[in-house]
């Protein structure tokens, strides 16, 4: 990654969003010079990290939607965007606006951690006890930059792959060009950063900040991708004991989406009037348009898995019924209504992950019964041991389970990817992964490398 192009756009793209919701009355007020130079400045600082996880082009909307859209869960339509349709075709170009603007959103976010990790200690005034948080939690959004990162544009799914990130841990230099490190180095710097948050991080204030059970969280999601399965089973049960957090009953599965912030979610993105969310814009067409204006729709394959799924109360929260007529026979995801006040929440960690990644963790034989706490509390029957006799059939299940639960939050692409399934599921020679942009490959004269195929 060459900073001469990407950073110098992000520091604008960063500043320009802090004083929209940092301070609107004071235009200098994210600056260096004033920010870390006193405790309200870094509180500041802390604001303007979270801002830039809400983002429309990360958490904001586009990343995880793109990478569901990608694959069989959606679809795109509207516009007739080539940029936008080529990720519902599976034919991406380096050149996509889409795959380049999350790119530069998600180093955004990780360039705003690195200035309070950088600047922190230079603070004067801040009680042991809150810098250590804040410390944690810009450890965790880093980490958590990194590993979306990895997802998106990585190898994630091979360890001896050269084809990891530019690894970005500071902001001292913004004409520096940073090769592509190892998947393996890539994921050992998202451990460090993680484990360092998690021996940081000391208050609870809420699901919608970053906390220890997040970081416990991230942490487990991070090491079943890595195959380290016992920190994965670890992390995982940390969480599901932690009494911040329970499941709803079964029938009450929308309220994760209507209610927000609700026990289900372990850290959530709050949006609300005044920071309203692009999630509905981008997934809702209006019944009177004349035409389909939504970006992202939930697939007719999506819908026809919960048809096969018929006790399964997550399938109300796809609609192909009741939608705009121009887009059928694909539908709507039901997870981002709001139509007037536009505030749905962006889930980044919710509790029934941490279910199903024990449950895949574990194995067959240990892990059947967190697998049938998620089936059983979304209105389905526990499996039996005859129901998946052996391995595959086992993963299968387990996948079936992320997809019903986790469609349109950002998995589906990366599950496929991580368990061999791309050509299966996708079709053969599909890439699992986005191309780095092109104007990356360019500013860095080569430095940074662009992916295979592309």
């Amino acid at each position: 990654m060459r900073f001469y192009i990407s950073i110098a756009c992000l520091v604008l793209i960063s500043f320009t969003s802090c004083k929209k919701i940092l301070d609107v009355n004071s235009p200098n007020a994210v600056e260096d010079a004033t920010v870390f130079t006193s405790y309200n400045g870094l509180l500041n600082a802390r604001i303007g990290m979270y801002s830039t996880l809400q983002d429309k082009n990360y958490y904001g909307g586009s990343f995880p939607l793109i990478s569901e859209c990608y694959t069989d869960n959606g679809t795109t339509g509207g516009y007739d965007v080539i940029d936008l349709n080529d990720i519902a075709s599976r034919t991406v170009q380096t050149s996509n606006l889409y795959v380049q603007n999350i790119y530069l959103a998600i180093y955004n976010t990780i360039y705003t951690a690195n200035k309070i990790i950088n600047n922190i200690d230079k603070v004067p005034g801040v009680p042991p006890d809150q810098k250590s948080n804040i410390l944690g939690e810009a450890l965790f959004v880093r980490a958590l930059g990194e590993f979306d990162l990895l997802r998106l544009y990585g190898q994630h799914w091979d360890k001896t792959s050269i084809y990891g990130i530019s690894l970005v841990t500071n902001t001292d230099s913004v004409k520096a060009s940073i090769p592509r490190s190892t998947v393996d180095e890539t994921y050992k710097q998202i451990f460090a950063d993680l484990n360092l948050a998690i021996s940081s991080l000391n208050t609870y204030n809420g699901n919608q900040y970053v906390s220890i059970a997040a970081a416990n969280a991230l942490l487990a999601r991070v090491s079943l991708y890595y195959k380290d399965y016992p920190t994965a089973i670890t992390a995982a049960g940390l969480v599901i004991g932690d009494n911040n957090f329970s499941l709803f009953p079964p029938g009450e599965v929308t309220k994760i989406y209507t209610d927000r912030l609700t026990p289900e979610s372990i850290f959530e993105l709050k949006f609300d009037l005044q920071n309203q969310s692009a999630y509905n814009v981008l997934t809702y067409s209006r019944v009177d348009a004349l035409r389909s204006d939504v970006n992202f729709l939930a697939s007719q394959n999506l819908n026809d898995f919960f048809l096969s799924r018929p006790s399964d109360t997550r399938g109300v929260l796809v609609d192909t019924v009741n939608e705009d007529p121009s887009i059928e026979p694909d539908g709507r995801t039901q997870k981002y209504r709001g139509e007037t006040t536009k505030d749905n929440s962006g889930f980044i960690l919710r509790l029934a992950e941490m279910y199903l990644i024990r449950a895949e963790a574990a194995g067959r034989s240990l892990g059947l019964a967190d697998l049938n706490t998620i089936r059983t509390a979304r209105g389905m029957t526990a499996l039996l041991p005859a129901d998946v006799p052996d391995n595959t059939s086992y993963l299968n299940a387990i996948l079936d389970e992320r997809r019903a639960e986790l469609n349109f939050e950002g998995s589906r692409l990366y599950d496929l990817a991580r368990t061999g399934n791309v050509d299966t599921v996708l079709g053969t020679g599909v890439q699992p992964i986005m191309p780095i942009p092109q104007r990356e490959i360019s500013a860095t004269n080569g430095v940074v490398v662009q992916n295979p195929g592309y």
